[in-house]
């Protein structure tokens, strides 16, 4: 998950107000940066003030950096009595500061002091390099070598079943009966006479 940061710009006020152009340039650097919430204020309300900026504030949840043209106990302060206890931390840019030795949860308070020559200019730097100080490293966990991926062994084929129907039994079948010899019936006395009168016309014509 990506780590994001809080980044309150409290405007200059009295006599820093000939501020004004540089808070201006360095709110146009910073919004719309990845990982870098922005709220701008005019002022930090006290506690019993309501209104946008008391709730801009009440939304800040956890570590803040704090672009000011004032000290951080201007900041620290306030935001204490509306119950964001805060502890100033050491950074490249704020070397400074001393650790948190406060034993309860508090939250962190990255205080960039904008009266710095040329800070303005290194704003938006500053601002990311923290950032990636809080990042948190991931590893992943697993062997140097890809392993070879195994593949799955086929299923054998089925061997082809033969088409060759079994041999059956064959059972010789009884053999048929011969057919009767059936003798022609006897000639009729007439059927003999016209017989003979017929062989003896094929007589009279092979003469």
């Amino acid at each position: 998950m990506a780590v994001r940061l809080n980044v309150i710009v409290l405007r200059p006020t009295g006599e820093h107000r000939h501020f004004d152009p540089a808070c201006d340039d360095a709110v146009g650097q910073l919004l719309g940066r990845p990982g870098l919430d922005l709220v701008l204020l005019d002022r930090i309300p006290g506690p019993n003030e309501s209104g946008t900026e008391r709730l801009a504030v009440e939304s800040v949840a956890g570590d803040v950096a704090c672009v000011a043209w004032t000290d951080a106990e201007q900041v620290s302060k306030p935001l204490g009595l509306l119950g964001k206890r805060v502890a100033r931390v050491p950074h490249r840019r704020d070397v400074e500061a001393a650790p948190v030795q406060d034993a309860e949860p508090i939250a962190k308070l990255y205080h960039f002091d904008m009266r710095r020559e040329g800070a303005s200019q290194t704003i938006l730097a500053d601002l990311q390099a923290l950032l990636a100080t809080r990042q948190t490293p991931t590893f992943q966990i697993g062997a140097g070598g890809s392993a070879k991926p195994m593949r799955a062994s086929a299923p054998a084929a089925p061997k082809a079943q033969s088409k060759v129907a079994p041999i059956q039994n064959m059972t010789p079948s009884p053999a048929k009966p011969s057919a009767a010899v059936v003798s022609p019936p006897p000639l009729t006395p007439n059927q003999a006479t016209d017989l003979d009168a017929l062989v003896d016309q094929l007589d009279e014509l092979d003469l």
